[in-house]
């Protein structure tokens, strides 16, 4: 990526309407072999052993709360988002893929690249056929309030181009959440009872509704995520605690799902699809659906779910773990293979392989690295004030003894005796 930080402010208005079309869409260069991501060969590690902090960001966080990180397809820079509106590109540290011992080396990550939007971003999306040896296709996707859905080039940070849904009133309006499919040809975009579909080589406003809720029957709410199956099904989480799974190719419904006790924020399948893992907000409970036997929930597993935000959860490409961050600065790893325990009056419950303390506060995003044993977390969460004391002079006042930890942190799972930073 590149190697001086490139600040993109966002464009005015008018060159948001420019529908050109993207190099991406048009490139035909071949696919280098020579990359980090491979298609075939899936290697398994052991997440179940404690991992050692090798390195991390902190002055870039120090003002605003993450919101979450994503490694690229390729695995070569890592994605962030914060409360400042921005997204972030950090590089992959050249040490890890050099195996260094000695990490109280390693210096603190600095983001190569910067884009800003004018609004909160509620959702962003690496374009799944990304390949840093092929800058055509070196882009992500995000979307934000009172804006359409940009485009943006991971390497100049530019803004290539954007997807402008408009609702049955002619009105622009933003969405909620976003997905591009498993081949990257369409751009899923959530919204209030609707699901919009572009075909990423036609940006502007040419997309195809998909209604989630109809005479009130189907799936009510603001749809706040999507999840993609192998099998040529897709899944969309609610606000409305409720998941359900369409068909991809023309967005029929096949069934509804229930059982959150939250608006759903979260949503990822096993490697064959036939499982279904969902997370909510305010919600302790990450459950497990086998997608052949709809009547009940196959299992879940606990965690710590104190807030409203989006508390993201990562299932490795083999599909035998899942790791999760918690309100209160822990880490928790399933092993996937662990049968679970079944209790009376309850669904099956599963046990954690692993937990450790990662941060000082809330741990809302996980990222695991797509072919190293490598992962990243991010952590904060917006702190409130609480009344002030009869005597005090102020009304209200923030509690000192909270923890404030913004930041963002890389876990390397190695057996081998380590100094952490």
């Amino acid at each position: 990526m590149a190697d001086e930080p490139v600040v993109a402010e966002e464009t005015g208005p008018t060159d948001l309407d420019d529908s050109s079309n993207c190099e991406l869409f048009t490139s035909e260069s071949p696919q280098d072999d020579n990359t980090l991501m491979s298609d075939t060969v899936v290697t398994s590690f052991n997440y179940c052993t404690k991992p050692v902090q090798v390195c991390g960001a902190w002055k870039a966080f120090s003002k605003f709360i993450t919101r979450g990180c994503k490694w690229s397809p390729d695995g070569s820079c890592l994605l962030t988002n914060s409360d400042d509106c921005c997204l972030r590109i950090f590089n992959l540290p050249a040490a890890l893929c050099q195996q260094r011992i000695d990490w109280n080396e390693m210096e603190e990550m600095v983001p190569v690249l910067k884009c800003s939007e004018s609004g909160l971003i509620y959702d962003y999306a690496w374009f799944p056929g990304m390949n840093s040896n092929d800058p055509a296709t070196c882009c992500f996707a995000s979307t934000s309030t009172r804006n359409p859905v940009h485009l943006w080039d991971a390497y100049t940070g530019e803004l290539r181009c954007s997807y402008r849904p408009y609702n049955h009133l002619d009105e622009p309006v933003a969405a909620h959440s976003i997905a591009f499919d498993s081949c990257g040809e369409k751009l899923y975009c959530g919204f209030d009872k609707m699901v919009r579909v572009f075909d990423v080589t036609r940006p502007g406003r040419c997309f195809e509704e998909r209604p989630t809720n109809v005479k009130k029957m189907g799936q009510p709410g603001i749809i706040s995520c999507f999840a993609f199956s192998p099998l040529g099904v897709y899944a969309a989480g609610s606000y409305c605690k409720t998941v359900a799974v369409y068909s991809e190719s023309d967005g029929v419904l096949q069934f509804i799902l229930s059982g959150h006790h939250g608006g759903v924020t979260h949503l990822r399948f096993s490697p064959d699809g036939q499982q279904l893992y969902s997370g909510g907000r305010k919600d302790a409970e990450i459950l497990c659906w086998d997608l052949r036997n709809l009547g009940k929930v196959l299992y879940c597993m606990k965690r710590t779910v104190t807030t409203h935000q989006r508390m993201y959860f990562e299932l490795s490409r083999c599909g035998n773990y899942l790791v999760s961050g918690n309100s209160n600065g822990i880490v928790t790893v399933w092993d996937l293979q662990v049968e679970p325990l079944e209790l009376e009056d309850c669904e099956p419950l599963k046990k954690p392989g692993l937990f450790f303390k990662a941060h000082d506060d809330c741990v809302n995003g996980i990222s695991l690295h797509p072919t190293m044993p490598v992962y990243a977390t991010t952590s904060g969460q917006r702190k409130f004030p609480e009344l002030s004391d009869d005597d005090s002079d102020t009304l209200f006042t923030f509690n000192d003894s909270e923890k404030v930890d913004n930041s963002l942190k890389l876990w390397l799972i190695d057996d081998r005796p380590q100094n952490a930073v």
